[in-house]
């Protein structure tokens, strides 16, 4: 077990001891931890949010979910359209892929493996590399900020660019490809589910960005 309460965490974040949670502890951290984060909604994460056979589409529609389906699948894109602020606006009617999933950070500290603040350390320390992948998106070219992180890249990097007549253009894009691949590994590393993990979970419906369309 790794327990660490890491430095300089904002006043009121449990920073003191591991152990395990009792449920009223665990909903609390969750809900501090998941309003500084929010990326397993706006778009960082994950591009896709499958419907499962227990959410009603009619329903999430008429709370203003665009839904769209592909081979017979109803799905959500991301950014998610109901994540306000820093919050989910349909959060007692959330989708059931949204219920069940819990990232990598929250499950570590409601083991208690790690306190809450370490966990806010890395949900800060990925927000930074985020920050650095955007910033480098507008320096390559004007993207949606309405569309998930990884898609905006793809559009970026599916313009042909020639190395010999456009260098600096070329280095550019070099820059954005390293910051995403080190993003990508990060949020493996420290946040996405396993898959072997996400397998046993009931009609695992989010992927990563680089799978073929989805939230695990």
């Amino acid at each position: 077990m790794v327990c660490g309460g890491g430095g300089g965490a904002s006043a009121g974040i449990a920073a003191a001891g591991c152990g395990a949670m009792t449920a009223a502890e665990q909903a609390s951290a969750a809900s501090r931890l998941c309003a500084a984060c929010g990326m397993c909604c706006n778009g960082v994460m994950f591009y896709i949010v499958r419907l499962q056979p227990k959410d009603s589409a009619k329903e999430l529609s008429a709370l203003g979910l665009k839904l769209k389906r592909k081979k017979g699948q109803n799905y959500i894109q991301q950014p998610c359209p109901a994540f306000r602020g820093s919050h989910c606006s349909i959060y007692a009617a959330r989708p059931e892929r949204c219920r069940v999933f819990a990232c990598r950070q929250l499950q570590k500290v409601e083991a208690g493996e790690i306190t809450e603040a370490l966990a806010l350390e890395r949900i800060h320390e990925a927000q930074r590399r985020v920050a650095e992948v955007e910033e480098l998106l507008e320096k390559a070219g004007r993207t949606s900020p309405k569309r998930a992180l990884f898609k905006r890249y793809e559009k970026i990097m599916a313009v042909p660019v020639d190395a010999f007549s456009d260098p600096v253009t070329a280095e550019l894009r070099g820059q954005l490809t390293r910051a995403m691949h080190e993003l990508d590994v990060f949020l493996d590393e420290e946040f996405r589910v396993p898959a072997a993990d996400a397998a046993s979970v009931e009609g695992a419906g989010m992927l990563p960005p680089r799978h073929e369309d989805t939230k695990v």
